[in-house]
């Protein structure tokens, strides 16, 4: 099932401006250097850790379940209720937002995104690993 959890900073040379000083400076612990003012970025690691089969009913169920709670772990943070997001997210209403919450629904990736964006994601950063190099078998022909 996936994880989440929440980050001041993912890499060294993210740039940000300190809203109380008006400072800039790279984000590597994500409070200010000279004001120590958290500074206004944060990260969500989402980590995939077993292998995905989309085709599983379980798998469904666990992936509505964990992509709920981090939409309603996210929406709290930024002190919304659901009828607040709902109205501020276009085109989705707030007893399809509840479900999704509770992982009742999986949400398609247009109305995940509109709704992460709605709560002022920005960006979205993809992580791949490389695979482990294949090895071939030589071929024993006669």
């Amino acid at each position: 099932m996936p994880s989440f959890r929440f980050l001041p900073s993912i890499r060294d040379s993210q740039v940000v401006t300190c809203r109380r000083c008006l400072r800039p400076q790279y984000a590597r612990h994500g409070k200010c250097l000279h004001c120590h003012a958290q500074l206004p970025i944060e990260f969500v690691d989402v980590e995939l850790s077993t292998p995905l089969d989309p085709h599983s009913e379980d798998h469904q169920k666990q992936l509505a379940h964990s992509v709920g709670s981090l939409l309603r772990s996210l929406r709290k943070r930024r002190g919304f209720c659901q009828s607040e997001l709902a109205r501020m997210a276009t085109g989705i209403g707030r007893s399809y937002l509840s479900k999704a919450e509770c992982g009742r629904v999986l949400l398609r990736l247009d109305k995940l995104l509109t709704l992460l964006q709605a709560l002022g994601l920005t960006a979205v950063i993809l992580r791949f690993e490389k695979p482990a190099p294949r090895i071939l078998k030589p071929s024993h022909r006669p």
